[in-house]
């Protein structure tokens, strides 16, 4: 087994110099491209560039002292366990949702803002609390961080890997993953329900399928040039139903506000390069029309271009008669497209495929943009994504459609918007929507992009769905747009993105209040026309939401309006959210070991990178186990003081915030 990491010193990382290594990516036994990116930090260690652990003493023994006791911590994690013995630490309990009263936005806020705030500390068990300090203090030693890569990946060369696995199972795994399958998932959903917080549940196939797995395909042909890859699409396809049945059995009405949903990745039902072929069709389209619009319309000349410039040359003379029909009827009315109108005239599933897109069966990847081959796997493709919906609004369960890398968004987006025009529909007042799209508010388009989807669901009356990211490709994107010579499409300063972001929030609550205005109706999941997730661990984001969704009267109970984090990460911000009435979701993924580690290496550089947002966690952690062995023992303890008085020396950057977890994830992403 082989598997390739990029570290964050990794002369690997982001070094794209063409197509094929833009897909730089963790795999075993031929991987698809499942990239694995980082979100660079300006640095990541306060002094130089040569390695601390070498250049000072001092730290070598403060690492194996800070080791030992956190060991310690753990062997009582491990320990207690198996122990009910008299004079355990006081654990406590979760009530269910009903339980909790809906403060104001006001008393929210004053909680979100309070360091001391330990609701999430108090909603964990000893065991989990002593798990989290002792994950978290790993990774405040970036040089660990760094190291397990490579220490894995030599395990692995050396046939070692089980004690190692071992470790990574009772650590980072125990922190970050629900379990080896989705079925172990339930515990943890029912737990975290209890506080009011659903989930979002995720295969995480970062690496390849074992082949052995496949079903044997007697007819090869029938599946094209894509055979092999679209085998494994349907071995995927399985296994995301699996996570469907699993993610409705998870659900508890009684605890939490919200259905649960399931992540799922568009390149997972394809091979990449198909994707990357319909990528390619839809940029051009966009360029089309953006080179030919005149206040947001266009006329006969752009569709004269895209006929001639990226249609296929007719196959049939019926194919041809059929363009000059529409060609000549809408020059004659000097009739103009708006762009909802011109991307459905050319959508790859709409009426008028037959006569933009098809050709003939000889026409070759250098004649065509698509060809035959491409359509018939493209329709495969859909044809999965649609089993998956449908059984999704079956169970009710929610679809998160995940956000990749530029090259494949726009056909992500495409094959995205298509399925919730299919399977969000509003006539349909029993369900609430069930495929969501994920825009990545860092990219310049984002907001242009989220306009435009909202006015096409409006139009064909179809609820917009969408969680709303940061984005996690930043320092890639821009390597590649500065190596293949084109604008950057990620914002140029933070500032940018987190006004990207924030306005993105106000324009969908804005379209909502709108809504209620007009109509009358109270805002609903099941009527309202726009549903979204902040997806963030963004405190001053959190916060934002919060205050507009008060501003716009959109009601925490209402189910319009949903939050999301990392399973493991920013605890303070989710349970407060589901202490107060909020719906709150909590990104869980689950997989073998060897499969989720490149996941869990992400979890670990994010928090190495983000050690002021740690370092809170960890106080807060720590006082609560503190307090619990202290009352077990019958002692009365002191109040925590105010952490703003604390010096975050370790924090990144001068970051004292936490703010810039945000970011780095597409997995809440």
């Amino acid at each position: 087994m082989q598997r390739h990491f990029i570290s964050r010193t990794s002369s690997l990382l982001n070094t794209t110099t063409s197509l094929n290594k833009s897909f730089q990516r963790v795999n075993h036994h031929n991987a698809p491209f499942n990239a694995l990116t980082f979100l660079a930090k300006s640095r990541f260690h306060s002094g130089g560039q040569a390695n601390p652990f070498y250049t000072s003493k001092s730290v070598l023994i403060k690492t194996v002292s800070s080791v030992a006791a956190v060991s310690m911590a753990a062997s009582y994690y491990h320990y207690s366990g198996t122990n009910d013995k008299d004079g355990k630490p006081v654990e406590s309990t979760s009530a269910p949702i009903s339980a909790f009263s809906s403060s104001t936005s006001t008393g929210t806020i004053a909680q979100l803002l309070d360091d001391n705030n330990r609701s999430a500390m108090q909603a964990k068990s000893t065991q989990e609390l002593l798990l989290g300090l002792f994950v978290y203090k790993l990774c405040t030693y970036p040089w660990i961080v760094d190291a397990a890569p490579h220490i894995i990946k030599l395990a692995e060369t050396l046939h070692l890997q089980t004690p190692v696995y071992w470790f990574v199972k009772n650590t980072f795994f125990s922190q970050f993953c629900g379990g080896e399958t989705a079925e172990e998932c339930v515990a943890t959903m029912t737990r975290l329900s209890q506080s009011g917080i659903n989930c979002i549940l995720d295969l995480s196939v970062e690496a390849d399928l074992h082949m052995d797995d496949v079903k044997n395909v007697s007819d090869k042909e029938s599946l094209g040039k894509y055979w092999r890859q679209e085998q494994k699409a349907d071995v995927i396809l399985e296994m995301i139903k699996d996570c469907l049945k699993t993610a409705a059995k998870g659900q508890h009405e009684e605890y939490a506000t919200s259905g649960a949903f399931a992540a799922v990745k568009v390149t997972a039902f394809a091979p990449p390069e198909l994707l990357l072929r319909v990528n390619q069709v839809m940029l051009y389209l966009d360029q089309a029309f953006e080179m030919y619009q005149t206040d947001g319309r266009v006329d006969s000349a752009c569709l004269n271009h895209v006929v001639n410039q990226i249609c296929p040359t007719p196959s049939t003379n019926l194919q041809q008669l059929q363009r000059i029909q529409i060609l000549s009827h809408l020059q004659e009315n000097k009739g103009t497209l708006d762009y909802a109108e011109f991307s459905k005239l050319f959508n790859l599933r709409g009426v008028g495929r037959e006569i933009w897109w098809e050709t003939e069966d000889s026409k070759t990847e250098k004649e065509v943009f698509l060809t035959c081959d491409d359509l018939q796997a493209y329709d495969r493709m859909v044809n999965r994504l649609e089993q998956v919906c449908q059984l999704a609004h079956d169970v009710r369960v929610g679809v998160m459609v995940d956000a990749e890398q530029s090259y494949f968004q726009e056909a992500i987006d495409h094959v995205a918007m298509n399925l919730q025009e299919k399977y969000n529909r509003r006539d349909d007042t029993d369900h609430s929507p069930t495929v969501y799209n994920t825009y990545q508010m860092y990219t310049k388009a984002a907001q242009k992009k989220l306009e435009r989807d909202v006015e096409r669901a409006n139009r064909n009356n179809f609820a917009f769905a969408a969680k709303l990211v940061r984005g996690a490709y930043m320092v890639s994107e821009r390597k590649r747009a500065e190596q293949m010579r084109y604008p950057s499409p990620i914002h140029d300063t933070l500032e940018d993105t987190h006004d990207s972001y924030n306005n993105g929030v106000r324009f969908l609550l804005k379209k909502l209040h709108h809504y209620q205005d007009t109509t009358g109706h109270a805002l609903t999941a099941t009527t309202a026309p726009i549903v979204f997730m902040v997806a963030s661990h963004n405190r001053e984001s959190t916060i934002l939401t919060v205050e507009e969704m008060e501003k716009h009267h959109v009601l925490p109970r209402s189910g319009v309006v949903h939050f999301g984090q990392l399973f493991g990460m920013q605890d303070q911000i989710s349970y407060t959210l589901g202490k107060n009435g909020y719906s709150i979701y909590k990104y869980l993924p689950y997989g073998m070991i060897d499969e989720v580690i490149p996941y869990l290496l992400r979890r670990a550089q994010e928090n190495s990178a983000v050690l002021g947002g740690v370092s809170k966690e960890r106080i807060l952690m720590w006082q609560e186990v503190k307090d619990r062995f202290s009352e077990a023992a019958g002692e009365v303890h002191t109040p925590l003081e105010s952490t703003s008085s604390i010096d975050y020396s370790l924090s990144v950057d001068g970051n004292t915030n936490g703010n810039t977890t945000d970011g780095i994830s597409t997995e809440t992403a």
